[in-house]
């Protein structure tokens, strides 16, 4: 049977694919955050008064007073220009210290600040220094007709008369600028009354469709080696920011996997909801064909998700979801099968931090909180009663951390690092997996999953155009349960090395991987074990 392969033999069930372990082969692996084409934001700063050129009248400062400031206390500015009274100065010198409490405002985020001298009687040595902070006048989205209303909703958090602060404002424009098929050129101008600065945002249509389409070899020999497939992407369909996406995989051995989501955003502080179905079908083929197995796996998920950091060097999200799976095997062979049910509720914090450290680089990742409770059929609960006890509550911690270390602007490091713990046993479909394409590459999909376990992963790499060659170690291990029922081994560990040249340019996409075991024995999975292992892909991106 194979509920009973599956369940009882902890051993084998590194062996025999099922409908939960492909649904996490077909996993994303944790992307590199990229930027899109943000436009730099363009800040004309109001006409400067005339340098002052030295000499002239000369005055003994006797006291320094600040005015129209709200946001930095006169104390702080003042301790800023350093001891002044007593100290003569023409009225260039007096200028520069208005000049410097314009700096530091600047610095402070407010890019539109701005202290100047006004009229005053200077002959008692008393000097008053003006601010105008500088606050919004117009507020305005300008460009294609069917996008600016939805555009003048995510500006509507800048309100005329509010103070221009830099993290409020870079945050709006780039929360506007993230909306797929849409492309932005913010600009700050002087406005009509004096200290006010008005806002005019471009907005065009970037592009209302994007896809890919490649081919691969990434599969196994039981579900299909060869694996071919094609995404596509409806950009702001109906309304700003709007996305509906269409996910296709089909392999050699008539396994295919197939997706459809649509995402939209909810108000204008940068919430987004998404909905999203999934559904895939396996025959298996090659040394597991006289089995007659093949099943299917359903997800239907609803997720909102809100970044409560954006900026260009930081940013911060936070993702839920619900979602509820229906995973089904059956066994020809012994005429039997297993039904599989469960609603599982996941909690992601996704970040990343650039930094110039050395050259410079980036780190980024998610940590993720799984809650959920599986279902089962009633003969899959009697033996699994009596085995690992998967049935019920489960949760677990997964955490997915990299660095990209740039040394010199072509020569970068790459590290990773991948883990999961968990609270109790686990169905297949929740375990994680060592092997493959976004684990040990020596190694194919499906090898070594297991309930607990890690992944560290290793690169250099060195960029020339749009060829990168490079050299990597992998390394992982894995608790098969959490709580260990049977006499077989209940941990392994796999090791690989190898090197590989990856291309990317507007257009297409593609790279050769060579990986040598250095730990963990023969495959499990195949029957075949054949090194070095060969990794290859093609795609093109429109």
């Amino acid at each position: 049977m194979t509920l009973f392969v599956t369940t009882c033999m902890p051993a084998l069930a590194q062996q025999l694919p099922d409908a939960g372990t492909l649904l996490q082969e077909n996993a994303r692996a944790l992307p590199q955050p990229t930027s899109r084409a943000a436009h730099t934001l363009r800040v004309l700063p109001p006409p400067q008064p005339a340098e002052q050129v030295p000499g002239g009248m000369q005055i003994t400062l006797q006291r320094v007073t600040i005015s129209g400031n709200t946001r930095i206390p006169s104390k702080e500015l003042l301790a800023g220009l350093g001891p002044v009274t007593g100290k003569t100065y023409d009225f260039a010198g007096l200028s520069a210290l208005a000049g410097h409490i314009t700096s530091v405002y600047q610095q402070a985020g407010y890019p539109f600040a701005r202290a100047y001298l006004p009229q005053q009687d200077l002959s008692a040595g008393e000097l008053r220094i003006e601010i105008l902070e500088g606050r919004y006048g117009l507020v305005q989205a300008t460009g294609d007709a069917a996008l600016t209303p939805g555009a003048q909703g995510f500006l509507s958090a800048l309100e005329k008369g509010a103070l221009i602060e830099a993290h409020m404002l870079e945050r709006t424009t780039l929360l506007l600028n993230d909306q797929p098929g849409a492309i932005t050129v913010p600009l700050i101008r002087p406005g009509k009354e004096v200290g006010t600065g008005d806002l005019i945002v471009d907005v065009q249509r970037d592009h209302r469709y994007k896809g890919e389409a490649g081919i691969d070899n990434f599969g196994t020999r039981a579900t299909g080696r060869t694996r071919l497939h094609a995404n596509l992407d409806a950009d702001s369909p109906f309304m700003l920011g709007d996305q509906f996406s269409l996910q296709a995989l089909y392999t050699d051995a008539k396994m295919w996997f197939g997706s459809v989501a649509y995402a939209v955003p909810v108000g204008y502080s940068g919430l987004r909801a998404r909905l999203s179905y999934t559904h895939s079908y396996y025959e298996l083929a090659g040394s597991f064909a006289a089995l007659g197995a093949h099943g299917t796996a359903d997800v239907a998920s609803i997720g909102m998700s809100y970044p409560i950091i954006r900026s260009q060097s930081r940013n911060l999200i936070v993702s839920a979801s619900v979602d509820h799976k229906s995973l089904q095997d059956h066994q020809g062979s012994t005429a039997s099968s297993s039904d599989k049910r469960s609603t599982v509720v996941p909690v992601n914090v996704s970040f990343d931090v650039r930094d110039q450290f050395i050259y410079a680089g980036i780190t980024y990742g998610v940590v993720s909180w799984v809650h959920g409770r599986l279902g089962l059929d009633k003969a899959s609960e009697a033996m699994d009663s009596a085995s690992a006890r998967t049935a019920g509550g489960f949760s677990k911690l997964n955490i997915d951390l990299a660095r990209v270390q740039s040394l010199n602007g072509k020569i970068d490091l790459y590290g990773r690092l991948s883990a999961q713990r968990a609270g109790s046993n686990l169905d297949p479909s929740e375990k994680l997996g060592i092997g493959g394409v976004n684990g040990v590459r020596a190694y194919p999909n499906g090898e070594a999953y297991g309930d607990s376990g890690w992944l560290a992963q290793g690169e250099v790499r060195y960029t020339s155009g749009a060829v990168t060659p490079f050299a990597f170690y992998d390394m992982g291990r894995i608790d098969i349960n959490k709580d260990a029922w049977a006499s077989t081994s209940n941990r392994r560990t796999l090791a690989g090395s190898g090197v590989g040249v990856r291309y990317a340019d507007a257009a297409w996409t593609g790279g050769i991987t060579l990986a040598w075991r250095t730990r963990g024995g023969a495959s499990q999975t195949e029957a075949s074990n054949h090194t070095p292992t060969l990794l290859a892909s093609a795609a093109y991106r429109f």
